[in-house]
Protein backbone atom coordinates (compact mmCIF):
# COMPACT_ATOMS: atom_id res chain seq x y z
CA UNK A 1 0.00 0.00 0.00
CA UNK A 2 2.43 2.56 0.68
CA UNK A 3 4.53 1.97 -2.48
CA UNK A 4 1.25 2.23 -3.78
CA UNK A 5 0.72 5.69 -2.11
CA UNK A 6 4.16 6.98 -2.91
CA UNK A 7 3.76 6.19 -6.91
CA UNK A 8 0.68 7.85 -6.95
CA UNK A 9 1.91 10.98 -5.52
CA UNK A 10 5.33 10.40 -7.81
CA UNK A 11 2.88 10.34 -10.71
CA UNK A 12 1.30 13.73 -10.18
CA UNK A 13 5.03 15.69 -9.44
CA UNK A 14 4.73 16.94 -13.57
CA UNK A 15 2.53 20.09 -14.40
CA UNK A 16 2.44 24.23 -14.78
CA UNK A 17 2.08 27.15 -12.57
CA UNK A 18 -0.84 27.98 -10.47
CA UNK A 19 -4.25 27.18 -8.57
CA UNK A 20 -7.17 27.78 -6.03
CA UNK A 21 -8.05 30.86 -5.96
CA UNK A 22 -5.60 33.84 -6.02
CA UNK A 23 -5.47 36.11 -3.33
CA UNK A 24 -8.37 34.61 -1.68
CA UNK A 25 -8.81 32.75 1.56
CA UNK A 26 -10.47 29.35 2.18
CA UNK A 27 -11.54 26.42 4.39
CA UNK A 28 -12.14 22.64 3.96
CA UNK A 29 -12.49 19.56 4.97
CA UNK A 30 -10.75 16.76 4.77
CA UNK A 31 -10.93 12.91 6.00
CA UNK A 32 -10.23 9.41 4.84
CA UNK A 33 -8.17 6.05 5.99
CA UNK A 34 -5.49 5.83 7.92
CA UNK A 35 -2.61 3.23 7.70
CA UNK A 36 -0.63 3.54 11.14
CA UNK A 37 2.58 1.87 10.22
CA UNK A 38 3.79 -0.42 13.06
CA UNK A 39 4.98 0.86 16.68
CA UNK A 40 7.66 -0.10 18.43
CA UNK A 41 7.99 0.61 21.93
CA UNK A 42 11.11 0.97 24.40
CA UNK A 43 10.19 0.09 27.92
CA UNK A 44 11.77 0.93 30.93
CA UNK A 45 11.09 -0.82 34.25
CA UNK A 46 11.07 1.05 37.76
CA UNK A 47 14.27 -0.36 38.84
CA UNK A 48 15.84 0.96 35.78
CA UNK A 49 17.68 -2.22 35.37
CA UNK A 50 15.63 -3.92 32.81
CA UNK A 51 15.23 -2.24 29.54
CA UNK A 52 13.44 -3.54 26.27
CA UNK A 53 14.73 -1.75 23.50
CA UNK A 54 12.26 -2.29 20.92
CA UNK A 55 11.04 -5.73 21.92
CA UNK A 56 7.08 -4.69 22.20
CA UNK A 57 5.01 -3.27 19.34
CA UNK A 58 1.71 -2.86 18.22
CA UNK A 59 0.13 -3.71 14.82
CA UNK A 60 -2.79 -1.25 13.77
CA UNK A 61 -5.40 -1.42 11.72
CA UNK A 62 -6.75 0.85 9.23
CA UNK A 63 -8.30 3.71 11.14
CA UNK A 64 -9.53 6.98 10.52
CA UNK A 65 -8.05 10.23 9.57
CA UNK A 66 -10.42 13.73 9.74
CA UNK A 67 -9.09 17.50 9.81
CA UNK A 68 -10.07 20.89 9.55
CA UNK A 69 -8.11 23.59 7.33
CA UNK A 70 -8.05 27.26 6.64
CA UNK A 71 -5.84 28.95 4.77
CA UNK A 72 -4.76 31.92 2.33
CA UNK A 73 -3.97 31.84 -1.39
CA UNK A 74 -1.31 33.38 -2.76
CA UNK A 75 -1.28 32.59 -5.88
CA UNK A 76 1.45 29.78 -6.87
CA UNK A 77 1.84 29.84 -3.05
CA UNK A 78 -0.71 28.66 0.29
CA UNK A 79 -0.20 28.95 3.74
CA UNK A 80 -3.10 26.94 5.57
CA UNK A 81 -3.80 26.27 9.73
CA UNK A 82 -4.76 22.72 9.83
CA UNK A 83 -6.33 20.80 12.97
CA UNK A 84 -6.12 17.14 12.47
CA UNK A 85 -7.36 13.87 14.20
CA UNK A 86 -5.72 10.50 14.14
CA UNK A 87 -7.44 7.39 15.52
CA UNK A 88 -6.73 3.24 15.09
CA UNK A 89 -7.77 0.74 16.61
CA UNK A 90 -4.89 -1.85 17.89
CA UNK A 91 -5.28 -5.38 15.86
CA UNK A 92 -2.16 -7.41 17.90
CA UNK A 93 0.89 -7.01 20.61
CA UNK A 94 4.27 -8.41 18.99
CA UNK A 95 7.02 -9.15 21.45
CA UNK A 96 10.19 -10.11 20.36
CA UNK A 97 12.20 -11.13 23.20
CA UNK A 98 14.34 -14.40 23.91
CA UNK A 99 11.78 -15.00 27.13
CA UNK A 100 8.83 -14.06 25.17
CA UNK A 101 8.19 -14.05 21.39
CA UNK A 102 4.88 -14.37 19.44
CA UNK A 103 2.46 -11.72 19.23
CA UNK A 104 -1.31 -12.10 20.82
CA UNK A 105 -4.31 -9.93 19.92
CA UNK A 106 -4.51 -6.45 20.41
CA UNK A 107 -7.37 -4.49 22.54
CA UNK A 108 -6.39 -0.75 22.57
CA UNK A 109 -6.50 2.26 20.44
CA UNK A 110 -4.16 4.70 19.14
CA UNK A 111 -5.35 8.18 18.49
CA UNK A 112 -3.36 11.65 17.43
CA UNK A 113 -4.52 15.38 18.05
CA UNK A 114 -2.39 17.90 16.20
CA UNK A 115 -2.04 21.28 15.00
CA UNK A 116 0.13 21.84 12.13
CA UNK A 117 1.04 25.03 9.81
CA UNK A 118 1.38 24.05 6.04
CA UNK A 119 2.85 25.85 3.51
CA UNK A 120 2.03 24.60 0.20
CA UNK A 121 2.95 25.31 -3.52
CA UNK A 122 -0.16 24.66 -6.62
CA UNK A 123 0.43 23.76 -10.01
CA UNK A 124 -2.75 23.94 -13.01
CA UNK A 125 -5.50 25.88 -13.54
CA UNK A 126 -8.04 27.87 -11.38
CA UNK A 127 -10.71 26.56 -13.38
CA UNK A 128 -10.37 23.14 -13.86
CA UNK A 129 -7.93 20.47 -12.59
CA UNK A 130 -4.69 21.35 -10.66
CA UNK A 131 -2.08 19.39 -7.86
CA UNK A 132 -0.47 20.69 -5.01
CA UNK A 133 2.67 19.51 -2.78
CA UNK A 134 3.91 20.78 0.65
CA UNK A 135 4.68 19.90 3.96
CA UNK A 136 3.86 21.04 7.33
CA UNK A 137 5.41 21.51 11.33
CA UNK A 138 3.76 21.44 14.32
CA UNK A 139 2.83 19.61 17.87
CA UNK A 140 0.96 16.68 18.19
CA UNK A 141 -0.42 14.93 21.12
CA UNK A 142 -0.39 10.91 21.36
CA UNK A 143 -2.10 8.87 23.13
CA UNK A 144 -1.84 5.16 23.57
CA UNK A 145 -4.48 3.15 25.37
CA UNK A 146 -4.29 -0.87 26.36
CA UNK A 147 -7.56 -2.12 28.11
CA UNK A 148 -6.27 -5.55 28.86
CA UNK A 149 -3.14 -5.13 30.74
CA UNK A 150 -2.13 -7.05 33.92
CA UNK A 151 -2.54 -3.82 35.85
CA UNK A 152 -5.99 -2.83 33.66
CA UNK A 153 -5.79 -0.51 31.74
CA UNK A 154 -2.72 1.42 31.03
CA UNK A 155 -2.71 4.85 29.20
CA UNK A 156 0.46 6.48 27.18
CA UNK A 157 0.30 10.01 26.15
CA UNK A 158 2.69 12.44 25.19
CA UNK A 159 3.21 15.95 23.22
CA UNK A 160 5.97 16.49 21.02
CA UNK A 161 7.00 18.11 17.56
CA UNK A 162 5.30 16.69 14.66
CA UNK A 163 5.92 17.17 10.82
CA UNK A 164 3.74 15.84 7.87
CA UNK A 165 4.57 16.09 3.83
CA UNK A 166 1.65 16.77 1.74
CA UNK A 167 0.44 16.23 -1.77
CA UNK A 168 -2.99 16.50 -3.60
CA UNK A 169 -5.02 16.81 -6.50
CA UNK A 170 -8.24 19.27 -6.53
CA UNK A 171 -10.65 20.07 -8.88
CA UNK A 172 -12.78 23.16 -9.60
CA UNK A 173 -16.70 21.95 -9.73
CA UNK A 174 -17.50 25.79 -9.21
CA UNK A 175 -15.83 29.28 -8.69
CA UNK A 176 -16.29 28.63 -5.27
CA UNK A 177 -15.75 24.94 -4.71
CA UNK A 178 -13.29 22.88 -4.84
CA UNK A 179 -13.16 19.09 -4.48
CA UNK A 180 -10.02 16.67 -4.27
CA UNK A 181 -7.60 13.77 -3.22
CA UNK A 182 -5.03 14.70 -0.65
CA UNK A 183 -1.51 12.07 0.50
CA UNK A 184 -0.08 12.75 4.03
CA UNK A 185 2.59 11.33 5.77
CA UNK A 186 2.52 12.31 9.10
CA UNK A 187 5.36 11.73 11.96
CA UNK A 188 5.31 12.59 15.44
CA UNK A 189 6.82 10.94 19.07
CA UNK A 190 6.51 10.35 22.77
CA UNK A 191 8.15 9.57 26.09
CA UNK A 192 6.01 8.99 28.83
CA UNK A 193 6.12 8.05 32.50
CA UNK A 194 2.62 5.82 32.64
CA UNK A 195 3.69 4.59 36.43
CA UNK A 196 2.31 0.96 36.77
CA UNK A 197 5.57 -0.53 37.33
CA UNK A 198 6.85 1.05 34.17
CA UNK A 199 9.30 3.98 34.09
CA UNK A 200 9.59 5.17 30.66
CA UNK A 201 7.58 4.10 27.92
CA UNK A 202 8.80 5.85 24.57
CA UNK A 203 8.28 5.35 20.88
CA UNK A 204 7.49 7.18 17.57
CA UNK A 205 3.87 7.23 15.22
CA UNK A 206 4.41 6.95 11.80
CA UNK A 207 1.31 7.10 9.78
CA UNK A 208 0.24 7.49 5.87
CA UNK A 209 -3.26 8.83 5.09
CA UNK A 210 -5.39 8.80 1.94
CA UNK A 211 -8.19 11.85 2.30
CA UNK A 212 -10.91 13.10 0.48
CA UNK A 213 -11.07 16.99 0.29
CA UNK A 214 -13.71 19.57 -0.08
CA UNK A 215 -12.67 23.14 -0.11
CA UNK A 216 -14.48 26.34 -0.35
CA UNK A 217 -13.16 29.51 -1.35
CA UNK A 218 -14.32 32.82 -0.50
CA UNK A 219 -13.07 34.39 -3.39
CA UNK A 220 -14.13 33.50 -6.07
CA UNK A 221 -12.45 34.88 -9.74
CA UNK A 222 -14.23 38.02 -10.93
CA UNK A 223 -15.80 36.81 -14.63
CA UNK A 224 -13.54 37.89 -16.84
CA UNK A 225 -16.04 39.69 -19.91
CA UNK A 226 -14.55 40.17 -23.23
CA UNK A 227 -14.31 43.83 -24.61
CA UNK A 228 -17.13 44.38 -27.53
CA UNK A 229 -15.41 44.08 -31.02
CA UNK A 230 -14.57 47.17 -32.12
CA UNK A 231 -17.53 48.67 -35.07
CA UNK A 232 -17.03 47.22 -38.40
CA UNK A 233 -15.28 50.41 -40.44
CA UNK A 234 -18.04 52.05 -42.69
CA UNK A 235 -18.01 50.93 -46.64
CA UNK A 236 -15.90 53.01 -48.92
CA UNK A 237 -18.57 54.04 -51.35
CA UNK A 238 -16.74 54.97 -54.41
CA UNK A 239 -18.15 57.46 -56.59
CA UNK A 240 -19.43 56.52 -59.96
CA UNK A 241 -17.37 57.06 -62.72
CA UNK A 242 -18.26 59.91 -64.62
CA UNK A 243 -20.25 59.11 -67.80
CA UNK A 244 -18.47 59.24 -70.57
CA UNK A 245 -19.01 62.63 -72.95
CA UNK A 246 -22.04 61.78 -75.52
CA UNK A 247 -20.36 62.01 -78.71
CA UNK A 248 -21.80 64.97 -80.82
CA UNK A 249 -24.08 63.97 -83.22
CA UNK A 250 -22.75 64.02 -86.66
CA UNK A 251 -24.59 66.12 -88.37
CA UNK A 252 -25.73 65.40 -92.32
CA UNK A 253 -23.90 67.32 -94.43
CA UNK A 254 -25.54 69.72 -96.51
CA UNK A 255 -25.55 68.66 -99.97
CA UNK A 256 -23.29 70.72 -102.50
CA UNK A 257 -26.58 72.09 -103.97
CA UNK A 258 -27.75 73.13 -100.70
CA UNK A 259 -24.90 75.07 -99.97
CA UNK A 260 -24.58 76.57 -102.95
CA UNK A 261 -28.25 78.38 -102.69
CA UNK A 262 -27.31 79.38 -99.04
CA UNK A 263 -24.71 81.49 -100.51
CA UNK A 264 -26.41 82.74 -103.46
CA UNK A 265 -29.23 83.97 -100.98
CA UNK A 266 -26.68 85.66 -99.05
CA UNK A 267 -25.67 87.39 -102.89
CA UNK A 268 -22.05 86.33 -102.61
CA UNK A 269 -22.11 85.64 -106.17
CA UNK A 270 -18.15 85.10 -106.54
CA UNK A 271 -18.24 82.41 -103.45
CA UNK A 272 -20.73 81.04 -105.28
CA UNK A 273 -19.24 80.21 -108.33
CA UNK A 274 -16.23 78.44 -106.38
CA UNK A 275 -18.31 76.50 -103.75
CA UNK A 276 -20.77 74.99 -106.58
CA UNK A 277 -17.61 74.02 -108.70
CA UNK A 278 -15.88 72.53 -105.66
CA UNK A 279 -19.27 70.97 -104.58
CA UNK A 280 -19.40 69.20 -107.91
CA UNK A 281 -16.07 67.71 -107.78
CA UNK A 282 -16.64 66.08 -104.71
CA UNK A 283 -20.19 65.00 -106.12
CA UNK A 284 -18.83 61.25 -107.07
CA UNK A 285 -19.17 62.64 -110.51
CA UNK A 286 -23.24 62.33 -110.18
CA UNK A 287 -24.10 65.14 -112.39
CA UNK A 288 -27.59 67.05 -110.55
CA UNK A 289 -30.50 67.29 -112.68
CA UNK A 290 -31.25 70.78 -113.89
CA UNK A 291 -34.33 70.48 -111.39
CA UNK A 292 -32.40 70.75 -108.72
CA UNK A 293 -30.14 73.80 -109.14
CA UNK A 294 -30.96 77.05 -107.94
CA UNK A 295 -33.26 78.90 -110.52
CA UNK A 296 -31.16 81.32 -111.96
CA UNK A 297 -27.57 79.11 -111.42
CA UNK A 298 -26.86 79.21 -114.99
Amino acid sequence: MRKLLLAAVAASAIATPAMARDGSPYVGIEAGALFARDLDFDLVYDDGEVIYDGVFGIDHKTGTDIDLIGGYDFGMFRLELELGRKRASHDEYTFSDADVDGAVAGDGRTRVFSIMGNALADFGADDGLGFYVGGGIGTAKTKLTFNDTDVGQLSVKDSSLAWQLLAGVRYAVSPNVDVGLKYRYFRTKFDDNPGEGFDDISGKFRSHSLLASLIFNFGAPAEVIAPPPPPEPAPVVEAPAPAPRPRPARTARSSPWTRCARLRRRRRLRRVNAACKSGLAHANKVRPRKSDLPGRFF
